[in-house]
């Protein structure tokens, strides 16, 4: 499944938790089960692996749906404008449900493994 999406501003919680994400607009017609995915991210004509966040997120008690994405291998050295660009969304795999985590370290050491797991997955 391949979608187009723009940046929009988020909060900062995944920088804070060490996976800086940007935040995507959800497009209308976007016919997505919630879940983790991976994905390759293209910005400015450049493919980026990601790892992908599409649903609630539970363990902050959000319910509505939230559209991130967390670029593997991007420092804040090399980390893209995505300012008024198209971002092009390619689904690769899903990989797990949502879940809520009783703590935070929890769920940075799933996002961790999330991560891994994109990353054998995008070769």
């Amino acid at each position: 499944m391949v979608f187009q999406s723009k940046h929009v501003k988020g909060i900062g919680r995944g920088k804070n938790l060490g996976f800086p994400t940007i935040n995507l607009s959800i497009p209308e017609d976007l016919m997505l089960e919630d879940g983790i995915y991976a994905a390759w991210i293209d910005i400015g004509g450049r493919a980026y692996k990601g790892a992908l966040h599409f649903g609630p997120v539970p363990t902050f008690g959000e319910k509505e749906s939230q559209l991130e994405v967390h670029l593997i291998d991007v420092t804040d050295d090399n980390f893209p404008n995505t300012d008024g660009v198209d971002i092009e969304v390619d689904i690769v795999e899903h990989i797990r449900d949502i879940q809520r985590f009783d703590e935070t370290v929890d769920l940075i050491e799933q996002i961790a493994r999330d991560v891994e797991k994109v990353n054998k997955i995008l070769k």
